[in-house]
């Protein structure tokens, strides 16, 4: 978040909440607090974060009750208990933001929250009326900074200076091109480089309203952009300087992807029109689930990655071992011959009788080394599955971003639980709002029978167990991992085109959905069983019948028909 969006939520802040009564704080994530205000017939939720890749403060809706148990948040809830926030400054273009509380309106401020939202140097402080610091989200010992320390009970001193100039409105176009001409780099770094408060979406921003976009300007050497288009730039950087100081804040989104808090509806046609915090809320909210579900992507393919080499490591150590195994005979012809010989010595019947004994124990090592062959190759094989179901994550575009989020974060809890793999994860409340579990795909058939696909092993193992009654129909692609497919039929006998739809579903969401057909399996529900010590979702089956089923076909319907069960 750049310092005009610090700014305009700051300025909104001023007016509407000033004073009023702290209530409470949690810390959803390691590096986000969220504290809660009340004022006379309102309550307001505002989200500060001071993660290095995203620092930013937010009025949000009431979120959910997680994370009150944190040192951090317990301190505060403490510490601020009963307490007003009757002051929020912040100077100029600094990215420091100053809350000040007294125990009325009125009264001295005697406890502090500063939050600097400064990139990677981001950071919250809970100070006395002393500035001796209380609490802080990140403490920095001299072996991290030699120029700012950063620990309880020392007294709190400002970040270092920003030497950059600061932006005025009554600088001339000729003092300006100056400054940003030092040194011959693109327009968008001598702006970041010279100016305080400059960001590089705000110069993106500046490309926009002085319409120059067009040409990418602020890509080009400064050295070779003419003083026509550098004073159409000049004219966009005062009417931001001034929006600035008058706090005249407009929240609008242009080129699908950007936001801006300071243009003017004459400036940007906006289709769907909302207030400031509200548009904010929206766009950190979907960008930061987007990024979530990047992480979590990127981290189930690691531990698929990781998991599926020690796997194949494991399997050919047994291998290796099943081969050395066979000589068994070759030992025992040995310690044959040695006591077929005459005459026998002591030193040769204690090395027959070793021979004898190596012979049997690998004789005997070779069914275990089978079982164990058996168990790896299964773990691959489930391994293969996961891999299959998180590639199927993707398949339908349109989907909430929170439920893929979800889905990510069982499946990766059950390649933890199945695998043994201990990840870090943070202190939750116990008393925490109930999780909400995924919910299988269903859609209807041409004739309306209810159609229901997992997306997950636990999911799998629902529909083919629990969900489902006798006279159902189960559908898998052959010998592909991919998703159970539930066709409930139980209801009301099932047509062809039904079978041929929960055939192509079963199709789209297997590994073999990138092939024009794909065999199917198809079971009664009757003959269907749970392996023994298997996983959530591992099945037997009997009398299956093969149908075809088309990927294609599959999606095109889905993408007609899709729900969800409650």
């Amino acid at each position: 978040m750049d310092i005009t969006s610090i700014r305009s939520v700051l300025h909104y802040l001023t007016k509407n909440i000033l004073p009023t009564k702290f209530e409470t704080a949690q810390q959803p994530e390691p590096n986000t607090i969220q504290l809660c205000f009340r004022g006379v017939d309102s309550q307001t939720w505002l989200e500060v974060s001071w993660n290095g890749d995203s620092p930013r403060i937010l009025k949000i809706n009431k979120p959910e009750k997680i994370g009150r148990e944190s040192t951090l948040s317990k301190q505060i809830r403490y510490g601020l208990k009963y307490m007003a926030l009757i002051s929020i400054n912040q100077d100029n273009f600094e990215r420091v933001i100053k809350f000040g509380f007294a125990k009325k309106p009125g009264d001295e401020i005697s406890r502090y929250l500063i939050f600097e939202l400064m990139g990677k140097h981001s950071n919250i402080f809970y100070l006395d009326n002393k500035h001796k610091i209380i609490a802080v989200g990140k403490q920095i010992n001299s072996s991290k900074s030699s120029f700012r320390t950063i620990l309880t009970g020392s007294i709190y001193s400002d970040p270092p200076v920003n030497l950059k100039k600061q932006p005025r409105e009554d600088e001339s176009f000729q003092s300006w091109k100056e400054s940003i001409s030092t040194v011959p780099e693109s327009l968008k770094y001598c702006l970041i480089n010279t100016y305080q408060g400059v960001s590089p979406s705000l110069t993106k921003q500046l490309e926009v309203v002085s319409k120059t976009s067009y040409s990418e300007i602020m890509e080009k050497n400064i050295d070779f952009i003419s003083d026509a288009n550098l004073k159409e730039i000049f004219i966009s950087w005062k009417i931001w300087i001034n929006r600035f100081k008058n706090n005249n804040f407009n929240f609008s989104i242009f080129n699908k992807f950007f936001y801006c808090v300071w243009f003017s509806d004459k400036e940007i046609k906006c289709v769907n029109k909302i207030d400031l915090c509200t548009g904010l809320e929206n766009y950190y909210d979907y960008h930061l689930k987007q990024k979530k579900l990047e992480f979590l992507e990127k981290k189930i393919e690691g531990m698929i990655f990781k998991q599926t080499n020690n796997e194949k490591k494991n399997l050919n150590v047994q291998y290796d071992l099943l081969s050395k195994s066979e000589n068994y005979k070759v030992y025992k012809e040995k310690a044959d011959k040695i006591f077929s010989t005459n005459p026998l010595k002591k030193q040769d019947i204690i090395r027959g009788q070793k021979l004898y004994k190596k012979s049997k124990k690998l004789k005997r090592s070779r069914e275990l080394i089978k079982e164990r062959l058996n168990i790896y190759k299964t773990n691959l094989d489930r391994l293969d599955e996961f891999n299959t179901l998180l590639e199927n994550i993707n398949s339908l575009n349109h989907e909430d971003l929170i439920v893929k989020i979800k889905l990510l974060e069982e499946i990766m809890e059950e390649i933890c639980n199945e695998f043994n793999i201990h990840l870090k994860r943070q202190r939750e409340d116990k008393k925490s709002s109930s999780e909400i579990q995924s919910s299988p795909i269903q859609v209807d058939t041409p004739s309306g029978l209810k159609l229901q696909v997992g997306r997950n092993m636990r999911q799998n193992d629902l529909i083919s167990f629990k969900f489902s009654k006798k006279g159902d129909l189960w559908f898998h692609a052959q010998e592909s991992p991919g998703s159970h497919v539930v066709l409930k039929s139980s209801s009301q006998a099932a047509s062809e085109q039904d079978l041929q739809i929960a055939a192509d579903l079963a199709a789209l969401f297997s590994k073999a959905k990138r092939n024009i057909k794909v065999p199917i399996n198809l079971v009664k529900i009757k003959d269907l069983q749970k392996i023994k010590k298997g996983g959530p979702g591992c099945v037997s089956f009997k009398n299956v019948e093969i149908i075809w089923g088309n990927p294609t076909r599959g999606e095109d319907y889905i993408k007609k028909n899709l729900k969800t069960v409650n």
